[in-house]
């Protein structure tokens, strides 16, 4: 294989990847981008509130141990 071609295969990969992780982070990421806009229609801080404390949340559950059933213990 040519370098060229290498290049362009190894280029591929990484932005499929990306693709694939952007694509399963979508829905959560739209529904906090819903919630918090509609909390910013109400009272435009609470947008801002409810998108920091639903992220913050986000990151607590990813770090919480996991059970055997894959589920919070």
């Amino acid at each position: 294989m040519r370098r060229s071609q290498a290049w362009v295969a190894r280029s591929a990969g990484v932005a499929g990847a990306v693709t694939g992780v952007l694509w399963r982070a979508l829905p959560s990421l739209l529904g906090v981008g819903l919630v918090a806009y509609g909390a910013w229609l109400a009272w435009p801080p609470a947008g801002f509130l409810a998108a920091g404390f639903l992220l913050l949340a986000d990151q607590v559950a990813g770090r919480m141990p996991r059970g055997k059933s894959g589920g919070l213990s």
